[in-house]
């Protein structure tokens, strides 16, 4: 009896051995997002809700954010290592005010912002909406505000001579809702599908004429890239793991039911997050990553994007593109 005792003690003690084996030492992170849970963000909580991290080794803990330029002011500062933000609003940070960050990995590769104008106009362009007039809403701070003068530039007119109306953020989307307004310069692939119900919309971007930045990425404090860089190369692993099952194989319906259980405070209307994704299809890619791995940033993309915050200021003039991002942090998985 007491050799069997010892035998069967023996055996649970090496399961259990083998069980801490199979289960990496979790190493921690904090990441930013830049608002709070929304379709863009899908990617990590199903991860989440797998145990993909888990299973990578990597205790990742998300908190919400106020928006893009918030998130890239508390990465910098070290209070968490990564976050998500536009990723010329980052560059710029970096730039003006110094901040230590940088984009390690993209997830909308190309400009997001743009224009949406009722369903049934006949508008197709900046020029169009100067040359009739129209009204366009927008708020004083908002993301897109510093290259709406290029945009416009391009294509074809003068902003100065846009009719613009500015209002307060939380009254922008009611403005344009209301018809006080004839568009709304915005990020039209999250904002279409919410305002269909109300104005059934479609848009136009910035890069159809080439205003070309990168789009909402990944970024993480330098420190962080160098202290941290195993921890956050294996955060990447799995969050493009997950975009990948998302995003290439198109599973909106999972995506959606993740986010929901994970982080029930996302009251999103199903109908308008699939919506979304499929608003986003277009912008996932630019000709430069086509074929390229999730997340890689193609350095002729980023040339661009510098040329457009140097026309605008907001860079320095000898500013080099390659200061600004990094892909030695991805994962070598092919979409």
């Amino acid at each position: 009896m007491v050799v069997r005792k010892l035998v069967l003690g023996l055996a649970g003690a090496v399961v259990g051995a083998n069980a801490l084996l199979a289960t990496p030492a979790q190493a921690d992170l904090k990441m930013r997002l830049e608002w709070s849970p929304i379709v863009i963000h899908t990617w990590y909580f199903l991860a989440e809700a797998k145990g993909w991290y888990k299973e990578e080794g990597v205790n990742v803990t998300f908190e919400p954010g106020n928006g893009s330029v918030h998130t890239t002011q508390v990465v910098a500062a070290g209070s968490h290592d990564i976050g998500q933000a536009g990723q010329a609003t980052a560059s710029i940070g970096r730039a003006k005010d110094k901040l230590p960050v940088k984009s390690i990995g993209a997830l909308i590769r190309k400009n997001e912002m743009g224009i949406l104008v009722p369903k049934d106009s006949p508008h197709k362009s900046p020029k169009d909406l100067v040359d009739n007039n129209v009204k366009i809403v927008t708020s004083p701070g908002s993301f897109e505000i510093p290259f709406l003068e290029p945009w416009f530039r391009l294509a074809g007119t003068d902003f100065k001579k846009a009719n613009m109306v500015y209002v307060d953020t939380k009254l922008k989307g009611s403005t344009y809702l209301s018809g006080e307004a004839g568009a709304i310069s915005t990020s039209p692939a999250f904002f279409r599908a919410q305002f269909e119900d109300k104005r059934p919309s479609k848009f136009f971007l910035m890069s159809d004429v080439g205003v070309d930045v990168p789009g909402t990425g990944i970024i993480a404090n330098e420190t962080a890239i160098r202290e941290k860089a195993d921890e956050i190369r294996k955060f990447l692993k799995v969050t493009y793991r997950a975009f990948d099952y998302i995003v290439g194989g198109k599973r909106y319906d999972e995506a959606y039911d993740a986010i929901t259980k994970q982080r029930p405070e996302a009251k999103i209307p199903k109908d308008v997050m699939l919506a979304q994704f499929k608003d986003h299809e277009i912008l996932w890619h630019t000709d430069a990553t086509k074929g390229k791995p999730w997340g890689y940033m193609a350095p002729e993309d980023w040339e661009k994007a510098i040329k457009v915050l140097k026309d605008i200021g907001s860079v320095p003039a000898d500013a080099k593109a390659a200061d600004f991002f990094t892909n030695g942090l991805l994962p070598a998985v092919t979409n």
